[in-house]
């Protein structure tokens, strides 16, 4: 956040008053709005008109305040911060919308701030609603936020695309949220159109491919790179869209950085999840409630194994190798249960060709014995390798 100290003597000595008046403009716009969202709560909400217009009004007077401000527009902008986090504090999660919306206003390069107010709709926002399609709304908020405002001021973010990719693999696509089996139809239904047989990326130079880009700010032909290294990819499931930003934000990130981190494993985590859970959807069964079921996608197992190898060769996270190693045994045993057993021994081999390097291939369980091992075999081995 900015602080009094980037500013000179004298203009500190003057930052009380100017933030004083500005601060006044602010909060008496800021009043009446928090206190409708107030109500709002305990009532119905008002026309989406008469919200438009408050909310232009509110919004000019913010932009009047930076601009009389000039380079003190972030001292305002620390002031709402204080009292956005006592609203956090308080739980006071439909206000705060209002509040954090302004303050991306006057720092809309600053991550943090982009992050926050996303994270608030998704997560907080839509905890505080009890029907799926309520919450599912306010999820979409917080997606389209980064996806549509945050991300277009700041296209060379890691952070901001490490933060959407997430939303799509942990809210959507795990069942952390009671809800999560709806966001996914909901996803999949509002995507689908957009997308070729199977759920693959639009065809080059086709109508779709350019509504999708408007709709939903993803670049087909970033999407067709992807399917070219990996294989065959749904975009109908949310672990795909993770892929797309976590690779995205990769490319940005400075190599070695937290960011560059983080968005690589987002690529490998995702490529896993979708080898060997919900990789791709398939008819659902007759008599189901869903329109679809999640199936995994094998095909993408060896592109994952070798992302994940590569990226152990610039890493020393002991993280990436718990997590390559649990998931070459899970495709052992998938293989194995799918009749595919050349894949499975090409898989095993990849076990070997790692505890080999450390002196350990003899303490793996046979290969016929590998799907029943207990896990613990598996985390000594890791232990022993120096991967606590």
């Amino acid at each position: 956040m900015n602080a009094f100290r980037r500013h000179l003597p004298s203009a500190r000595a003057a930052a009380p008053v100017l933030l004083a008046a500005a601060a006044l403009a602010v909060f008496a716009a800021i009043g009446p709005r928090l206190r409708a969202a107030r109500r709002a709560r305990r009532g119905p909400v008002p026309a989406a008109a008469a919200r438009r217009a408050a909310d232009d009004r509110a919004s000019a007077l913010v932009e009047f305040a930076s601009v009389a401000l000039g380079g003190f527009r972030g001292v305002l902008a620390d002031a709402l911060w204080l009292r956005a986090g006592r609203m956090q504090e308080e739980r006071r999660f439909v206000e705060l919308v209002q509040l954090a919306d302004w303050v991306a206003e006057l720092e809309p390069h600053n991550d943090e701030v982009w992050i926050f107010h996303a994270w608030n709709m998704a997560y907080n926002v839509s905890f505080l609603l009890s029907r799926p399609d309520d919450r599912w709304r306010w999820v979409g908020n917080g997606i389209a936020l980064l996806r549509d405002r945050g991300i277009p001021l700041n296209p060379r973010s890691a952070a901001l695309k490490q933060a959407l990719g997430w939303f799509f693999q942990h809210k959507i696509g795990m069942d952390m949220d009671e809800a999560a089996p709806f966001y996914r139809a909901a996803w999949a239904a509002e995507i689908g159109p957009y997308l070729g047989e199977d759920g693959a990326a639009p065809a080059e130079g086709s109508f779709a491919e350019e509504e999708l880009g408007e709709a939903f700010g993803m670049d087909a032909s970033q999407m067709r790179l992807l399917e070219k290294r990996f294989g065959p990819v749904d975009w109908r499931v949310p672990d795909a869209s993770s892929l797309y930003w976590g690779w995205l934000g990769a490319e940005d990130a400075a190599d070695g950085g937290r960011d560059s981190l983080s968005c690589r494993r987002m690529v490998y985590q995702s490529l896993m999840q979708m080898a060997r859970g919900a990789g791709r959807l398939v008819p659902a069964p007759e008599g189901s409630d869903a329109p679809f079921a999640a199936v995994p996608a094998p095909h993408l197992a060896a592109g994952a194994m070798d992302y994940t190898e590569a990226l152990m060769r610039r890493s020393s996270f002991a993280g990436i190798r718990h997590a390559y190693v649990y998931f070459v045994r899970d495709m052992v045993g998938l293989a194995l249960l799918q009749g595919r057993v050349e894949d499975a021994r090409a898989f095993y081999a990849r076990l070997e060709a790692f505890f080999g390097g450390f002196g350990l291939a003899g303490e793996l369980p046979a290969f016929e014995d590998l799907p029943d091992a207990d896990p613990e075999v598996f985390g000594a081995l890791l232990s022993k390798a120096g991967f606590d």
